[in-house]
């Protein structure tokens, strides 16, 4: 994989890390949500940013 095709892939997997995690925070604040959407889009932000990670250090060659 190209630096430039896994760096493409990090960031797109930090983006939606971000949304998600900005879905959970807006869900818990107005505690519209039961817990389960919010523990939910918690996980799949956390899991995004696992991604992106591992797609930065294929990046850089590590």
């Amino acid at each position: 994989m190209s630096t430039w095709t896994a760096s493409a892939f990090g960031l797109w997997a930090a983006y939606w890390a971000a949304m998600f995690a900005q879905i959970a925070q807006i869900a818990h604040l107005r505690a519209i949500d039961d817990g389960v959407g919010a523990m939910g889009c918690s996980w799949i932000s956390r899991s995004l940013l696992a991604v992106g990670f591992a797609f930065f250090l294929l990046a850089k060659g590590l």
